[in-house]
């Protein structure tokens, strides 16, 4: 599995923090967006195309809405990881 570097360029929203499933296959991001709003992306270590590209890749798998507070963007993101082992 390769480090994972956030794309802030695709995903429109700055990082301030992020947490880990426990196997660590899978990342969640929170962040700001120009706007002042907040919100987290999740991405998973995906070895599906594995044989045709060569290895696995950080895949984008789920964006969080749009939310006022940071906390909140943060609480979402935590049940989010949740659910992934």
């Amino acid at each position: 599995m390769t480090e994972f570097e956030f794309p802030e360029e695709s995903e429109g929203f700055k990082e301030t923090d992020r947490f880990y499933s426990n196997s660590r296959s899978t990342i969640a991001v929170v962040g700001k967006k120009p706007d002042g709003t907040f919100t987290y992306a999740l991405y998973q270590w995906d070895l599906t195309d594995a044989e045709y590209v060569g290895g696995g890749y950080w895949s984008c798998c789920d964006i969080g809405g749009m939310y006022g507070e940071y906390s909140s963007a943060q609480s979402e993101a935590k049940q989010a990881i949740s659910c992934h082992k």
